[in-house]
């Protein structure tokens, strides 16, 4: 069958094309093929010489079937071309690759000659039609000249996508219609450019099959390819054999980067980027190959913490080594370092020993010291005075390794610095108050204006006094900060670490014994206890008188059984615990009990307003989490 090349024309160009005349065609010289190259010599691995031109490709003449029409049948075939122009029919008959093959589907399908001959002509041979009668004629001139310079601009984009060979046909359509068209020049020089083009993307394409991309020097795929897009610029087939070995190398520097090959994957990309510099393939995958190495160091540093955590320093070491491989930055890579170096040398540490770390912004952490692992009995006995229901059952609690506690509580100095650093808000300064103690009314009540700066009765605290209007939210921010400014994790303590080290190897229901205290051993209420007023205590320890009423300086009292500072009395503290209502299903390593959205926190310890039985070691309470009062502070571990 006849192929019948289709271009979408508007018909309104015709009325605007340039009358010009109708010469007799004539046929133009074949087009100079470009030098050829033999790709035997490339598999054999022999330098390439480009070999003299060859014969160019036999590109048939256009000859199309016009036949004269009667002047009488003018307007008729005017009207015929314009709606073939609408209907994008511009020529009836092309010879091309598509149209040979067409004819022999046709032929095989029993399709006759005649019945191809009956097709449609197009716009342009109906426009010869009339010049074959009237070589003058204004209108059919009109038509050819906007038909072909149509045909022009769709010839430049076959050429920049590759089909040179339909270029070269359009060619013959200009040579027999339009001899003088004022592009034709132009045009065949763009068919020269493009078959050069053409030439050297064949020679690419076969470098490529030979896995010759960079080397020899100045003789790869690479430079094939760039030659032929300096040949023609913007040639479809050497830019896309650039982008094909551009993601070859890029899928190759994936993979590489996936197996943790980092070196390999930055070799491959670097050699990428030679092939095609700065493209979005490169951008996006270069992106993709960062996340996906951020990715894998961040869990490697948490697989290195985890290792840390469990003293496995081996597997701790060889995971900090694998996250430097794969960093691309050094954030997150000397915490790890740290932490193993601090682990190191757990030898150094032992029951006892004191130690303060350093604080980014200067200065020190809180004196902390070293409690050793071991076991206790936590809550109390059924038989104990005073107990209380959540106080049990008792539950065996081990500690496979040791922690450091704060030696004291958390002073007004200590808290200060944080929020002097970090600007933070308490929740008693967001609330505007908090409760303290009312000495002319002998009650607890909500003041206004009292927060962290402030003492028991609302005073400006001094700086040694534990911090109190503290609450559960305001010491965790602080524990963070803490943390953040050494590069250790420092934490509220859990419950049974508390009990732990307040009972310090005891088993009695008081860190001391069994009774009453016959020595001063903390901040209790005494009945030898007067405050600025006058006032007693009307339920206090018999024949006890610490000198104080409401909170001490820190350290006031003798060390106890762990060397710890005011766990017996002073301020009652919180702890990382929940609040459950008994041990059943408690932990038994130590850790915190805690459930996520948690709103009552554990409060631990007596204060300087506690009766004694509530300096029972087993003691506790359950508190809000937003509660802030004048007897409740707080102090911290660290892991180690």
């Amino acid at each position: 069958m006849k192929h019948t090349l289709r271009f979408p024309f508007p018909a309104w160009l015709l009325a605007c094309a340039v009358l010009a005349g109708c010469g007799a065609p004539e046929e133009s010289a074949a087009p100079v093929e470009p030098e050829t190259v033999d790709p035997a010599e490339l598999e054999a691995g022999i330098a390439v010489e480009e070999a003299a031109p060859g014969p160019a490709p036999e590109v048939p003449a256009w000859t199309p079937a016009v036949v004269p029409v009667e002047p009488g049948q003018f307007r008729e075939n005017l009207r015929a071309a314009g709606v073939a122009i609408e209907e994008g029919r511009l020529l009836a008959t092309l010879s091309t690759p598509a149209a040979t093959a067409d004819a022999a589907d046709g032929a095989a399908d029993g399709a006759s000659p005649e019945a191809e001959d009956a097709e449609d002509p197009g716009a342009l041979e109906l426009y010869l039609g009339i010049v074959a009668t009237d070589a003058e004629h204004r209108e059919a001139n009109a038509g050819i000249d906007a038909v072909t310079t149509q045909l022009v601009l769709q010839g430049r984009a076959a050429l920049a996508d590759g089909r040179v060979l339909e270029a070269q046909q359009i060619e013959r359509v200009l040579v027999r219609a339009r001899p003088q068209h004022p592009d034709l020049a132009s045009y065949r020089t763009a068919i020269e450019s493009a078959l050069q083009a053409q030439a050297l993307v064949q020679l690419g394409d076969t470098r490529v099959r030979g896995n010759r991309i960079f080397k020899p020097e100045g003789k790869g795929a690479v430079v094939a390819y760039r030659e032929a897009l300096q040949a023609f610029p913007g040639f479809l087939p050497a830019r896309d054999g650039l982008a094909r070995l551009q993601a070859t190398w890029l899928d190759r520097a994936l993979q590489a980067a996936q197996s943790g090959e980092y070196a390999e994957a930055e070799r491959l990309q670097a050699e990428a980027a030679r092939i095609v510099a700065d493209s979005p393939a490169l951008q996006d995958m270069a992106a993709r190959i960062v996340e996906l190495r951020q990715a894998r160091t961040e869990q490697l540093l948490a697989q290195g913490h985890a290792a840390v955590d469990a003293l496995d320093l081996e597997l701790a070491a060889r995971r900090l080594a694998e996250a430097e491989r794969a960093s691309l930055q050094a954030r997150g890579l000397d915490g790890l370092n740290e932490r193993i170096e601090l682990a190191r040398h757990y030898g150094r540490f032992r029951p006892g020993q004191v130690f303060r770390d350093p604080l980014a912004a200067g200065g020190e952490a809180p004196e902390m010291i070293v409690l050793a692992h071991g076991a206790f009995r936590m809550g109390s006995p059924e038989g104990e005075r005073d107990r209380q229901a959540n106080e049990g059952p008792q539950h065996e609690v081990a500690f496979t390794r040791g922690f450091a506690m704060a030696r004291n509580e958390v002073t007004v100095a200590d808290f200060g610095r944080f929020v002097e650093a970090t600007q933070y808000r308490s929740v008693a300064l967001r609330r505007g108050g908090s409760t303290v103690y009312d000495e002319r009314g002998g009650v607890m009540g909500e003041h206004r204006g009292v927060d962290w700066r402030r003492d028991h009765a609302g005073r400006k605290a001094a700086p040694e006094l534990p911090v109190v209007h503290v609450a559960f939210e305001d010491a965790e921010a602080y524990v963070a900060w803490l943390s953040a400014q050494t590069g250790q994790r420092y934490r509220l303590p859990s419950e049974a670490e508390f009990e732990y080290s307040l009972r310090g190897g005891r088993d009695e229901a008081y860190a001391w014994g069994d009774a009453a205290p016959t020595r001063v051993v903390g901040n209790l209420t005494g009945d030898g206890d007067t405050s600025r007023l006058g006032r007693r205590w009307s339920n206090a320890i018999p024949g006890y008188a610490d000198g104080h009423w409401g909170p001490a300086p820190v350290r006031s009292f003798p060390a106890e059984a762990f060397g710890t500072f005011d766990l017996i009395g002073n301020v009652s503290e919180w702890v990382q615990d929940c609040w459950h209502d008994s041990y059943r299903r408690a932990p038994g390593d130590g850790t915190a009990w805690v459930n996520p959205g948690c709103s009552e926190r554990v409060i631990r310890g007596a204060s300087w307003a506690s009766t004694l039985d509530r300096a029972r070691s087993a003691y506790r309470q359950p508190s809000a989490a937003a509660t802030t009062h004048a007897r409740l502070g707080f102090r911290v571990v660290r892991d180690i």
